[in-house]
């Protein structure tokens, strides 16, 4: 049964054969219905839907108006008080209340009815709507945007603003100043072996006469006194060498030996001496005579070649047969010795060690002005102690009258300041000829031809003596 949407249903309710709906009636709407299938119960709806259509009516004196939306809901048992609003929410006063925000009211029973179509929030008294995983939920969400002109809404698209490289950039080259200056801070000036921590190109050290000598960082430190000097000291590399006065210089030092020891050659000890069996004429390996004649051999991983083959670092020993010894020693260490009748001369080719090192070749750290004969002795000592030597015993000490003459032309702070150094840098109890030696060291060590000096002083005996090597140095 169909009826104009103004009409009244009466009634508190409409029973079976009464004066509702029953068995499949309903309400016609304008542009919609209002249909119950299965009746009207007593007292209520049953089993009813809305559907969608556009109209207004009144049940138990309420009143509905549309356009109402297509739901499935199910009304409970009894129609309470309530309002049903275009697009509205379903609401209770009863057992609890429920809501779908948007929406218009209308009365439930015992409980809060679906709110399909809404689009808001369905809540009940102590429930709230929340995910519980993909397939299991009643619920989906959707959100979609409409354009009502310009000024008309609180919503605009906005381009979201790029970012600048240039805050990172500047945050990176922070960084590397900052380690930068950390690495200079932890750079000190020594007074002992100083580790460069650098492992930059092979440089060489070049020793000739009495003895000049050019550092592998360019300085030109000389050691005219006699006895036995670091050249390259370092945990595990060690080289030594004797310096000791000829006739020929008028007792300023010439290189007179060289030995090498050390772990990084398993604790073996090379020396090379002189061509004269005064001074020496030998090539030993831990003391035993080795290369009597040009050849070769080895020990501890290093290689030994004696022959003639060099370049000389002094071409006023040209007029000479060369006698060259060369050695390659691990960790790319070259030497090559010139063995001349009294003295030698010698270059070492080689990198900065790891852990520093320091000697009469300086202390490699790419600095010149710190490797003064002054400064090297204040660093390592004026002389190797007694317990470091790799020679087998000390080149006697003798102070030439040349020598003294020279020395009483020594400034007197700077002889007073050189006492004060040779007493603190010569390990024992230093005899008197290496006390002046060690001064003659600090007092001339700066001075690459103190050789001419000491001509002035020289006797016509010493002179004789000399011959044409003193015009040499």
């Amino acid at each position: 049964m169909y009826a104009p949407m103004g009409g009244a249903v009466g009634g508190a309710g409409m029973g079976a054969g009464g004066a509702g709906m029953h068995g499949g009636g309903g309400v016609a709407m304008h542009g919609g219905q209002f249909q119950a299938n299965g009746g009207m119960g007593s007292g209520g709806m049953a089993g009813g839907h809305i559907h969608n259509g556009v109209g207004a009516g009144t049940v138990n004196g309420m009143t509905y108006t549309g356009p109402f939306l297509t739901t499935s809901n199910t009304m409970a048992t009894g129609i309470l008080p309530g309002v049903m609003r275009p697009s509205g929410a379903l609401m209770s006063d009863g057992a609890g209340t429920c809501s779908c925000s948007g929406c218009g009211q209308v009365g439930c029973a015992g409980g809060c009815a679906s709110c399909m179509g809404c689009g808001g929030q369905v809540t009940s008294a102590g429930a709230q709507m929340a995910f519980v995983g993909d397939g299991r939920g009643d619920y989906i969400t959707s959100t979609t945007y409409k354009y009502v002109g310009n000024g008309g809404g609180n919503l605009s698209l906005v381009s979201q603003e790029k970012r600048s490289c240039w805050p990172c950039l500047l945050g990176v080259l922070g960084l590397i100043l900052l380690v930068g200056v950390a690495l200079l801070c932890l750079q000190t000036s020594t007074t002992t072996i100083k580790s460069t921590g650098v492992t930059g190109l092979p440089k060489t050290c070049q020793f000739w006469g009495d003895p000049h000598l050019v550092t592998f960082d360019g300085a030109r430190p000389s050691f005219y006194g006699g006895g036995e000097y670091w050249i390259v000291k370092n945990d595990a590399v060690k080289i030594q060498g004797r310096y000791e006065g000829t006739k020929y210089t008028l007792g300023l030092a010439a290189t007179q030996k060289v030995a090498v020891g050390g772990s990084f050659i398993g604790d073996n000890i090379i020396e090379v001496e002189p061509m004269e069996e005064a001074y020496g004429g030998r090539i030993l390996v831990n003391g035993q005579q080795v290369l009597k004649e040009f050849g070769t051999t080895s020990v501890g991983g290093a290689t030994i070649v004696f022959d003639g083959v060099g370049v000389l670092v002094d071409q006023a020993a040209s007029q000479w047969k060369k006698n060259i010894v060369h050695l390659s020693l691990p960790r790319g260490i070259h030497m090559e010795v010139f063995r001349w009748g009294n003295y030698i001369d010698m270059t070492i080719n080689m990198r900065p060690l790891a852990g520093g090192q320091d000697g009469s070749c300086g202390n490699f750290n790419g600095q010149a002005s710190d490797d003064t004969t002054q400064a090297i002795f204040e660093r390592i000592g004026a002389r190797i102690g007694e317990k470091e030597m790799l020679f087998s015993n000390r080149t006697p000490m003798a102070f030439t009258y040349e020598e003294k003459q020279m020395l009483k032309t020594c400034p007197k702070a700077t002889l007073e300041e050189a006492e004060r150094h040779c007493l603190r840098d010569l390990s024992g109890d230093p005899s008197e000829q290496l006390m002046e030696s060690c001064k003659f060291d600090v007092c001339f060590g700066m001075n690459e031809h103190a050789l001419r000096e000491a001509r002035t002083y020289a006797t016509e005996a010493d002179k004789q003596a000399a011959g044409d090597m003193s015009s040499t140095a």
